[in-house]
Order: structure tokens, then sequence, then C-alpha cells
């Protein structure tokens, strides 16, 4: 990989097929990570016609369930950015520590019980997408940013549109072993947490966020005064461009977002082609 002036060394070609490492290794793996959390984030709307049933839902749950979503998700978002500012943290570190933590409250979706358990669940999900863009960053110059963020957000967006269709077909597997439905839905919730807990062993083991080395080794010689996570918010904060661009961002993200969390019902309770229920449900 040709490399830009020696001072940052950046990459200054992108090559989306390649591998080589650090630039496009770390691009694949940041991106891959980013994967597994939509996945993962979105991996309970597709079955929420037959968890519904399973668990009495009433149309409120479902929708405060949704709700809870959103607001982890403005949490995460907002949280993230500073996170990944502290240099002794950076991307990499934040972006597996958080995989990590979200795995196993992915797995508890199999144990819920309850509509408030659901909501709660629903509510602890989240995905670093901060952590992605400002890794990409790091890795490439303002001449490649953008394709090179384009290219991460975009493929892993897909995440969340490819648990649409996997999660209900991992339903139909396990129930064709004669599982009951009830056991069915909740053992599929392995699948993504474990995809995701790989992906964060993948960012922490073969991949670093700066060309030459990662943020708790840049520590040790870098002379940036530190800054404290509520300085990096309150600088945030006051930056007017900052707030146009979080705006335009919560009107296109927030419409992904519901889309992503209604969809599935919607083509079933209207259209009624949700192939792995056995019946029509009222919604009450």
């Amino acid at each position: 990989m040709e490399l830009s002036s020696p001072r940052n060394n950046r990459a200054t070609e992108f090559h989306p097929f390649s591998t080589s490492p650090p630039h496009m290794l770390a691009f694949h793996v940041a991106w891959l990570s980013l994967f597994s959390c939509f996945f993962s984030t979105f991996s309970i709307p597709p079955l929420i016609p037959i968890i519904r049933q399973n668990l009495n839902l009433l149309a409120v749950d479902v929708g405060a369930a949704g709700k809870a979503t959103f607001v982890s998700s403005i949490f995460f978002l907002l949280a993230m950015g500073p996170v990944c500012d502290l240099v002794a943290i950076g991307p990499r570190i934040a972006s597996a520590t958080l995989s990590i933590l979200i795995a196993p409250i992915v797995l508890a979706t199999a144990f819920i019980s309850s509509p408030s358990s659901f909501i709660l669940v629903r509510f602890l999900v989240g995905f670093n997408f901060v952590a992605n863009q400002f890794w990409i960053s790091s890795i490439f110059p303002t001449s490649l940013v953008g394709v090179a963020n384009g290219f991460s957000v975009g493929w892993a967006s897909m995440g969340a549109g490819i648990a649409q269709l996997i999660m209900p077909l991992l339903f139909s597997l396990v129930k064709s072993f004669n599982v009951p439905e009830n056991t069915a839905w909740r053992v599929v919730f392995v699948f993504p947490a474990t995809f995701q807990a790989i992906t964060a062993v993948l960012v922490l083991v073969y991949s670093q966020e700066l060309p030459r080395e990662n943020h708790e080794n840049l520590k040790k010689v870098s002379n940036k005064p530190n800054e404290s996570f509520l300085e990096v918010i309150f600088n945030g904060l006051m930056n007017h461009r900052r707030w146009i661009l979080g705006l335009i961002y919560a009107f296109t993200f927030g419409v992904e977002m519901t889309m992503d969390n209604i969809i599935a019902q919607y083509f079933y309770y209207i259209f009624g082609i949700v192939p792995f229920v056995s019946k029509r449900y009222d919604q009450r």
C-alpha cells in the first residue's frame, strides 16, 4: 500500500478488495465489526411476530421497545465520540469493548419472559457507529476518507438488512428439527451474539487504528494534553457545524432505524407474507 508523507503514513490509495495491512486490513475489520453490531441490534425485529405471540406482547409493548432502542442508540452515539477522542482509549479499544459488552445482552434475548424484560433488552442493545467513522478517518487522508467511510458504512449498514433475511431463516432451520416455536426463536440469538463477540476479537487481534501504532502506544510519546470526557463533550457542543451535521444525521439515520424496527411487522400484519408464522395474529 502506497503511503502519504512520513508524518502521518495514511494511505494515498483506496483498494476496497485488498486486505493489505495496516490500512485496508483495518478498514475491513472496522466495517465488519460495525456490520455485526447492526446485525445484532436489528436481529430482534424480524422475529417480533412470533416473539409477540409467545410473550403475549401488546402493540404498546412493541412500540415502547422500539423507542427504547432508539433512545439507547442516541446515548451510545453521543458517548462514543468523546471516548474515541481520548488518546488513552481510541476507536479500536472502544469498538471492541462495546461489542464484547453487548454480545451477552444479545444472547440474553433468549431468556426474556415478559414485556418488561423485552423492552429492557432492546434498550441495552446498541452499536458503535461513531467508532467506525473515527477509525476510518485515522487511516485515510481527507482526499480519501469520504470514499472510505462511504464504503465502510454502506457495507456495514447491510447488517440490518441481512438480519431481516437471516434471522427468519435460522428460526425456520431450528424449527425444522422439531424444536418448539417458543424454544426455536430463543436458540437463534446464539448466532448474532457469537458473531459480535468474534468480530470484537478480530478487532483486537488483527487490526490497528493508526497507520503506525495504536492509541494506547501513542499516549506514551504524545505531547497532547489529556482532556476529560466532559471537556470533549463541551467542545463538541460549542461547535455549530457539528449541530448542523448532527441534525442532518438524526433525520436520515432516524428514518433508517424506524424502518428497520417496523418493516417486518408491516409486511406481516399488512400483507401477511412472513412465512415462518403459522397464523395471523391480532394487533392488540
